[in-house]
């Protein structure tokens, strides 16, 4: 593990390092609730990826950010806790089997506002003209799908705009309880055209929700009805909220801890879900369910 140190006066830093195989780097660095925290990541090997992890979280949970998934191996975006955020540098799965190696040097910038681009940037808007304290764009091939959100505390909302759709790139605008904490793109139902999750968090125990939504052959975009489980006692004993989202290898996956008087008991319980056709709009329907 590698702590991150601004020099004095500084806002931000930069590491070099190299990988090879599984081998992956850890970086800590502290940030408080507001800041706004830009990650980049420059690299002689395209297999090269990093994420990002809010405090109390790392690999093998949910992150969020993945370059992987994303346009450019670069992230802007403002955080909502306190603590120290974690990046892992790693190598993708195929190159790591391989015995890889890449070089690398990464970026990392805090600051209270924004970073402006080349000195004349604003700050992405979200409805209604307000500035957008939650940005992230995602993309697959040619298609690029950003969300804004304003972040308020009561009356929040977020909009989802599509970009490079052949027939409609309309945004979608929805209210929202809580906030907006990532955003995932991926072709779980093998038509090459992908679908985009809007995660969001409400509470202090982190209950959350997502707003799936599909494209139609990458001509437009629509809504999914994600029959998610929301009430029923048995499937949900031992909840206590902590809901990460994903999607894996053509499902989306909903798991969480499981609690017992309080305490964590160590088990964690998994949803898996199925895009499925529907009369009016395609359909997420649980498929399985697992504890491990």
């Amino acid at each position: 593990m590698v702590r991150v140190e601004f020099k004095p006066g500084a806002s931000g830093a930069e590491i070099k390092g190299s990988i090879t195989g599984d081998e992956y780097v850890l970086y800590k660095l502290n940030a408080r609730d507001g800041q706004f925290l830009s990650v980049s990541l420059r690299t002689d090997s395209p297999s090269a990826d990093f994420n990002i992890y809010i405090p109390g979280r790392g690999p093998g949970d949910e992150a969020l950010f993945a370059s992987a998934m994303a346009p450019a191996k670069a992230y802007v975006g403002q955080l909502y806790k306190t603590g120290d955020h974690t990046v892992s540098v790693f190598l993708n799965r195929n190159a790591a089997r391989k015995g890889a190696t890449a070089k690398y040097e990464v970026a990392f910038k805090i600051t209270p506002a924004p970073p402006e681009k080349g000195g004349t940037a604003s700050a992405p808007q979200a409805p209604g003209g307000k500035e957008a304290r939650f940005a992230q764009e995602v993309g697959y091939r040619d298609m690029r799908f950003k969300v804004t959100s304003p972040a308020t505390e009561t009356g929040n909302s977020f909009t989802l705009a599509p970009s490079g759709l052949k027939a409609s790139n309309e945004p979608v605008t929805l209210p929202i309880k809580g906030y907006v904490v990532n955003v995932l793109c991926d072709d779980i139902d093998g038509n090459d055209s992908p679908e985009i999750a809007v995660i969001t968090q409400e509470g202090p125990q982190e209950y959350g929700h997502a707003y799936v939504f599909s494209t139609n052959a990458k001509k437009s975009m629509s809504e999914v009805n994600f029959r998610d489980v929301k009430d029923d006692p048995k499937l949900l004993n031992g909840y206590a909220g902590y809901d990460e989202y994903n999607f894996v290898e053509g499902t989306f996956i909903r798991r969480f801890p499981l609690y017992s008087d309080g305490e964590k008991t160590g088990k964690t319980r998994q949803f898996q879900f199925k895009l499925k056709p529907g009369e009016a709009m395609k359909q997420l329907v649980l498929d399985k369910q697992v504890e491990y």
